[in-house]
């Protein structure tokens, strides 16, 4: 199918019964999504904040257990997360054209993207745990027990970075649900404000790493 005759096929959004107009509805759906995110946010900003005032009040103890961090890796998936942004404004922008299929190329590289980077924190953590840098599954009191402060950076820095894990493992799930049911005939007349919604909630878990790379890799070094 060509680009031009998928692009006939038209955008739109199906109309829920309890709003007046579309545009309403859309409306709504961003602002929830807004909503949601900035809760999201306040949490991260706790830990990040929590980081930042441990390292000021201990800036060697922070240093050195930053020094164990794999800088590699978090840059390494920095660009791979900034590219998936990228990816899945492309696919935005093919939504709003009409052109479905090229979308579903985009939303699927974007869950590639994703999953490449959740392989590289995986690596990154393995690694941890053979130099005994988990505070839980090291099997024995980890490389930084005598400091108190390195501790508490290395659990904050746990806590962080696996709960963004989380987040992005439930976005790649909803995507890739999001692509079986796009690649159907038919999806950009009913549901194309899914795509753009859904877009803002995969640029917040960019937003975060963005955040938590210089947080926790870079200042503290």
């Amino acid at each position: 199918m060509s680009a031009g005759a998928e692009g006939a096929e038209g955008v739109g959004v199906a109309l829920v019964s309890h709003f007046a107009t579309v545009e309403q509805q859309r409306h709504a759906a961003v602002l929830g999504m807004w909503a949601w995110l900035l809760t999201e946010l306040l949490l991260f900003a706790g830990l990040f904040l929590t980081a930042l005032v441990l390292r000021l009040l201990h800036p060697e103890a922070v240093q050195e257990a930053a020094r164990h961090l794999k800088f590699w890796i978090g840059a390494l998936n920095t660009v791979v997360l900034i590219t998936s942004s990228l990816t899945m404004s492309g696919a935005i922008q093919l939504s709003r054209l009409g052109w479905q299929r090229g979308m579903v190329r985009f939303m699927l590289a974007t869950a590639a993207l994703g999953t490449l980077f959740l392989a590289f924190k995986g690596y990154e953590y393995w690694a941890d745990y053979h130099e005994h840098m988990m505070p839980f599954l090291g099997g024995r009191p980890y490389a930084l027990e005598s400091a108190p402060a390195s501790r508490l950076f290395v659990n904050l820095y746990y806590v962080a970075t696996s709960l963004h894990g989380l987040h992005l493992t439930t976005g790649i799930g909803i995507l890739l649900a999001m692509t079986w049911q796009a690649s159907r005939p038919g999806f950009l007349a009913r549901h194309q404000n899914r795509i753009e919604i859904f877009g803002l909630y995969w640029h917040f878990i960019d937003l975060i790493w963005i955040l938590a790379f210089p947080i926790l890799y870079v200042v503290n070094r």
